[in-house]
């Protein structure tokens, strides 16, 4: 039985949980708060390309995951916990935002342990959820910006397929309040 797709709109699944090769990418839970914690929230240098500010304490990054948690209600919400399957531990998140319907449109931003960079697990990833993205759910355009000094974060985006779009200053209203000039990159769907 052929289901009816109605080519105007999006597919949203909201997270669901999506394997590669290495992680299982799932939602994340409450009890998740010691790993994010130790792992990223806390580390000034998983965080200085990024525009949120290290967390002092797990308190601080349990009141973020719980916000998380409650936004899994809606469909059009994906926010992946990146889990090592042969640890299983939490050593990073992959997640979309700034999401338009009409358009087809969203963005996408990743972040990964500093223990465990250089190991393309990045790569792995954001290829299966851009792959996602664009077949599954129906966007047309994934975009993803990195501070320009964060070369290493480009070198993951062009592994992923992405292309390389332009600079531009890019102010975000965060704990930092920061302006940054930053590389964007589109994942366009053929």
């Amino acid at each position: 039985m052929q289901q009816y797709v109605d080519e105007d709109k999006l597919n949203h699944k909201g997270t669901v949980t999506l394997y590669t090769d290495r992680f299982t990418l799932r939602k994340f839970q409450m009890d998740d708060a010691h790993e994010i914690f130790c792992n990223w929230s806390n580390d000034k240098d998983s965080a200085k390309y990024n525009a949120w500010s290290i967390h002092l304490s797990e308190n601080v990054t349990k009141e973020y995951l719980s916000g998380w948690i409650q936004c899994y209600k809606k469909s059009s919400y994906y926010h992946w916990a990146i889990v090592d399957n042969n640890s299983g531990e939490v050593i990073g998140s992959i997640s979309v935002s700034n999401v338009k319907n009409k358009k087809k449109y969203c963005e996408i931003g990743y972040t990964v342990a500093k223990k465990r960079w250089n190991e393309g697990i990045a790569t792995e990833v954001l290829i299966h959820v851009l792959e996602f993205l664009v077949n599954e759910i129906g966007f047309n355009t994934v975009r993803a910006i990195h501070d320009i000094r964060n070369e290493a974060s480009g070198r993951v985006m062009r592994k992923a397929g992405m292309v390389y779009v332009k600079n531009k200053m890019q102010i975000f209203l965060s704990g930092n309040n920061i302006i940054m000039k930053c590389c964007v990159y589109d994942f366009k769907k053929y």
